[in-house]
């Protein structure tokens, strides 16, 4: 559970979180940290600590009363500090924290070198982001923790700021929970028509929600994703969800999220290893979903649609088969060589829909090719795309966010690996060669030539090993950079307004 975050230009009485850069003799103490004498760093560097990013050192203030405690956290090196060597700091002061008997802490921000209210949103970022964990299923809980409490204290100048920078990063931290939640619970707890319920209830307000159920699909027309869910005793859902905003919409964007609840390969069966983990084939559906958690709250003056075909791939009596054919919502015929492509083969109907709303560009995310970990490793997401300008904003939101967006060609000369002989497409191309980017080229035959991104987060989105930021498990990787970006776009529009 997140500690209360708040601002406070008055936070005295309180054990204290510093900020140290990893340079000797240059802490860069906060400003308003200059009245602690700096023998207290030197005493701490004889001790061993560096200042590296994320280390933690605790020492007593110089009248060594339980409010002078001081949890020393290092920023790295001053010349690259940034929002995510801040993000770092927050979750190494929070893990810290959480070892110590202290109910209440108070962050100083390095306002001498990054601005208070980027400082505190990333740093609120950090806190939120460490503080995750997934323990629903346990019968012994890990227990609450006695930090309740984090006042980041910020000069007054800077107090509105900093105080709007924690809003927006404990947004993206729940944001980001939503993702991971949704991604960790149990395949069986998450059906599709369980993962319909639950987006319904998000709607309200200016957010609604409309759920589209096998009947509905089947008069829609929707033969790729019901040829997918033919092996399951689930029945698939289309999920749209709609945010408008108070006023004219000065954008209008669709963000489409694979939704494979369960991905067994269907009869191109996994290998049992390789199942383990597929829960969270669903992953790109979640960073849709959990955008629409904080969007009445963020409130951008964007419409903002989000689609996600949901389905089992299940070997079933009635499974569809290596050679069979599925029509699409748009009509193309798709011939099914491997049923383990199949995140591609909802999509295509999940894109279609969206080409239809009133929208002016698309970008769908999902856990598609095994390939895109064979080339990026998992610390890198592919982002493959129509529209250059459009790849540019995805990798500037990106970076913002301390995540990683590398582009792929649309190689046209890649196409004839798509070529069927029987239909107007195959869902796999060569073996071996070109995965990622053949998976996007297919995509790309569904977006009727509209503004569209394409981003492959197979690699990005589960981390059996945890990290600073993220528990073992899901990762939530790619939901920040989704708002970033639009949360971006929000503030150009009201720049534009105000000029």
């Amino acid at each position: 559970m997140i500690p209360r975050l708040r601002v406070d230009s008055k936070a005295g009485g309180r054990p204290v979180v510093l900020p140290v850069f990893q340079t000797p003799g240059d802490p860069v103490w906060p400003r308003r940290a200059a009245a602690w004498p700096k023998s207290l760093l030197t005493g701490a560097r004889d001790d061993g600590f560096t200042g590296k990013i994320g280390e933690t050192h605790l020492i007593s203030g110089p009248n060594a009363q339980a409010s002078e405690k001081i949890l020393l956290v290092g920023l790295g090196k001053k010349e690259s500090a940034d929002g995510q060597s801040l993000r770092l700091f927050g979750a190494g002061a929070y893990r810290r924290l959480r070892s110590t008997r202290w109910t209440t802490a108070r962050f100083l921000i390095a306002d001498d070198v990054i601005p208070a209210a980027e400082a505190a949103r990333a740093v609120a970022e950090g806190v939120g982001l460490a503080a995750y964990r997934f323990d629903k299923h346990q019968s012994e809980k890990t227990g609450g923790d006695l930090l309740k409490e984090i006042v980041f204290d910020a000069p007054t100048p800077d107090l509105r700021e900093a105080m709007e920078g924690v809003r927006l990063g404990t947004l993206w931290a729940e944001a980001v929970a939503c993702a991971r939640d949704l991604i960790n619970e149990p395949p069986s707890h998450k059906t599709p028509v369980t993962l319909g319920r639950w987006a319904q209830q998000l709607a309200g307000g200016r957010l609604r929600v409309r759920v589209y159920d096998k009947r509905a699909l089947q008069k829609m027309g929707a033969g790729a994703l019901l040829g997918v869910n033919r092996g399951s005793a689930h029945p698939p859902v289309l999920v749209h969800l709609r945010y408008t905003p108070a006023g004219k919409p000065k954008r209008r964007i669709a963000f489409v999220g694979k939704g494979i609840t369960f991905d067994s390969g269907g009869l191109s069966l996994k290998p049992a290893d390789g199942m383990m983990t597929m829960k969270y084939d669903m992953a790109g559906a979640a960073t849709v979903f959990s955008l629409f958690k904080i969007l009445p709250r963020l409130a951008p003056d964007i419409e903002v649609h989000g689609v996600a075909p949901v389905t089992e791939n299940m070997p079933g009596p009635d499974a569809y088969k290596p050679g069979d054919v599925v029509t699409a919502l748009n009509g193309k015929t798709i011939e099914v060589l491997n049923t383990d492509a199949e995140g591609r083969v909802v999509l295509a109907d999940a894109l279609t829909f969206a080409t239809r709303l009133d929208v002016e560009e698309i970008v769908d995310v999902a856990t598609l090719t095994g390939a895109a970990t064979v080339a990026l490793g998992k610390n890198i997401a592919a982002c493959l795309s129509n529209t250059p300008r459009l790849t540019e904003r995805l990798r500037a939101a990106a970076d913002a966010a301390g995540e990683k967006l590398w582009p792929l060609p649309l190689e046209t000369t890649y196409r004839e690996h798509l070529r069927s002989k029987v239909a107007d497409l195959k869902n796999i191309g060569n073996p071996g060669e070109a995965g990622t980017i053949i998976g996007g080229l297919f995509l790309e035959e569904f977006v009727a030539g509209k503004p569209w991104a394409h981003i492959d987060m197979a690699g990005v989105g589960w981390n059996a090993a945890g990290t600073p930021t993220s528990a073992p498990g899901a990762t939530g990787a790619v939901v920040r950079t989704f708002l970033n970006y639009l949360w971006s776009l929000h503030l150009g529009q009201r720049r534009e307004a105000t000029a």
